[in-house]
């Protein structure tokens, strides 16, 4: 899924929630995390950040990521958009990442 000099980054995050009791089911969360992407990309469109629930357990939560970045981008932007990224998510899903992996670039 290459575009004329973008490449798109698939993420896989592990994390747990800080309180076992805030998101009662998946659809809940999935909203959540949805609002989280749409305000995402009002910051960086460029990125066309999207997310995806894998897996969602009271302690755990699997989340796919996929970002786009520009072949002139270098890895200090990427990793500040990273950076930018756990911190929303930590922040705004009260959860705590236990594992964020770049799994492949196309």
């Amino acid at each position: 899924m290459t575009t004329s000099g973008f490449y798109h980054y698939y993420c896989g995050i592990t994390a747990q929630p800080n309180d076992d009791e805030q998101y009662e089911d998946l659809g809940e969360f999935d909203l959540h995390l949805n609002l989280l992407q749409n305000d995402l990309a009002e910051k960086e469109p460029k990125r066309q950040p999207r997310f995806e629930t894998g897996y969602f357990q009271a302690e755990w939560i699997e989340i796919s990521f996929m970002f786009r970045v520009s072949y002139r981008d270098g890895n200090e932007e990427i990793y500040r958009y990273i950076d930018l990224v756990t911190e929303t998510l930590e922040d705004q899903l009260n959860i705590t990442i236990a594992d964020f992996q770049v799994e492949s670039i196309i």
